[in-house]
This record gives C-alpha cells, sequence and structure tokens, in this order.
C-alpha cells in the first residue's frame, strides 16, 4: 500500500508541532504571549560583538539563561558541533584554522562569553562563508532571559513594571506584580547567521536609515510587550541605538 507524500508531510507537520507543544509546555508555558523581531543597524560588522555583549549584559538580564543552540539543516545540537562539521565539509577555502578556532570557543561554559566569541571567531570568515541562499538553513541561536521579578532592583522591577501595565493585559500585569511570572513572559533569542554575520537581508524590506550595507542586529523576544519595550529603551540609553520592527507583532 503506497502512501500518499502529501500524507507523509502531513504526519510529520503534526509529529514537529507535537514536539514544540511538549518542548513549550515543559518550560513552564502553552504558548508564549508575543513574537516580536526587532533590529538596529550597525557601523560595521566589528560593532556586531559589541552590541551583542551590551544587550546580553542588561542590568535585568539573567546570565544563568542565556544558552546556545545551533540548527544546521535538519541537525541541532546545544553546542557549536553541527557548524563546526558544516563548515569541515567545506572545500572552497582553507578553513583548518577557523574549524579549531571553533573547537576552543566550544570548550567555553560561559555561554554569554561562547556566543561573543563566535561572532569574533567568524568576523574574519564573513565573506568566504557567505551563502545569501542558505542563511536560514545554518543559525546559531543565543537565548536569553530576563530575572524573575522578585530578583530585580527596586528601581528595574517598577520601571519595568509600569511598561507592562501599559502595554500587556491586566492578568498579565498581574502575574508580574507578583514577584514570580511564567518563565515565558520573559524569554527570547539574538539569531546569528555564519553563512550572512552581516544580515543584510533586512534591508530588503525595511527601511534603515542606514546604507543598505550596514549589519543588522537581530533581536527577538516571546514575552510581554512591557518587558520588551523596557529592553529596547534600555539599549537606546545605553548605546544610542534605535530599533525597527523587523517581523512578527510590534510593539
Amino acid at each position: 500500500m503506497k502512501i500518499a507524500p502529501s500524507l507523509i508531510v502531513g504526519i510529520l507537520f503534526a509529529v514537529l508541532l507535537l514536539v514544540l507543544f511538549l518542548r513549550v509546555r515543559a518550560k513552564g508555558g502553552i504558548l508564549p504571549p508575543h513574537e516580536f523581531a526587532y533590529g538596529t543597524a550597525l557601523t560595521d560588522s566589528e560593532a556586531i560583538p559589541e552590541r551583542m555583549n551590551q544587550f546580553l549584559s542588561l542590568e535585568a538580564m539573567d546570565p544563568n539563561e542565556v544558552k546556545i543552540q545551533t540548527f544546521v539543516g535538519n541537525s541541532s545540537a546545544k553546542n557549536l558541533t553541527p557548524l563546526i562539521t558544516y563548515i569541515s565539509s567545506q572545500k572552497n577555502h582553507d578553513f583548518a584554522p577557523l574549524v579549531a578556532a571553533l573547537k576552543s570557543v566550544d570548550q567555553l561554559s560561559d555561554q554569554k562569553e561562547k556566543a561573543i566569541q563566535l561572532v569574533k571567531t567568524l568576523l574574519p570568515y564573513k565573506d568566504v562563508l557567505r551563502n545569501k541562499s542558505q542563511q536560514d538553513s545554518i543559525i546559531v541561536f543565543v537565548y536569553y532571559g530576563l530575572k524573575q521579578p522578585s530578583k530585580l532592583s527596586q528601581a528595574t522591577r517598577a520601571k519595568v513594571s509600569n511598561l507592562v501595565r501599559q502595554l500587556d493585559t491586566t492578568k498579565q500585569f498581574a502575574q508580574f506584580d507578583s514577584g514570580e511570572c511564567p518563565n515565558n513572559y520573559l524569554v527570547g533569542n539574538i539569531n546569528i547567521y555564519p553563512l550572512g554575520l552581516e544580515n543584510t537581508s533586512w534591508h530588503d524590506t525595511v527601511e534603515f536609515a542606514s546604507p543598505k550595507a550596514s549589519p543588522i542586529l537581530e533581536i527577538r523576544f516571546m514575552g510581554l510587550k512591557g518587558v520588551f519595550r523596557y529592553m529596547l529603551d534600555e539599549m537606546t540609553a545605553k548605546t544610542g541605538a534605535s530599533f525597527l520592527h523587523l517581523d512578527g507583532e510590534s510593539i
């Protein structure tokens, strides 16, 4: 008995949805309240790791929530192994020094430092690695999360709480204001594209004031509007950078 290809695709899609549902549920929430993507244009590629470090070092960030996961096609791991395997297989350049450097970076236990050093290590090779058509097939996700409200300083908690009161629902504000809220109110990720490190494809759909060659730092968030608004405001105050809506919901 032959099974129609469309049926196979449907089954695989259903399985994928189930896996995602269980993964999200295990993290303490059925679905994230929102999904935002905002970006800022940088002066040059060398600024990418600096901006990432500034964002991941915001006072409200929980350093224990920074984690790396690498996706290469259908392969994924909570380390850089899939990326290292992919680069090792490329024959268009001598990548031996890069592979050795990436293996060294992968040994770092500090996940924030690993993310920063990953970008710094890829920068000298960005031109030979560039493959715009395949950019989205290889992504390193740098997951981050804010501290629970009860762990924030009084001043920071007051700032975030005020924004949550303004931008989110009454129920969500009450949960946040209690001091302990669902984890999925507080999490997001930064996307690193080794085959398109500068991430300039966003210039095709978003009007940045900067030249089209300017690198774009893409920041995604799945939690409360007020929490994300706080983070973007803090980055603007800290660096002068302005953030524009890329996709997903807008604040």
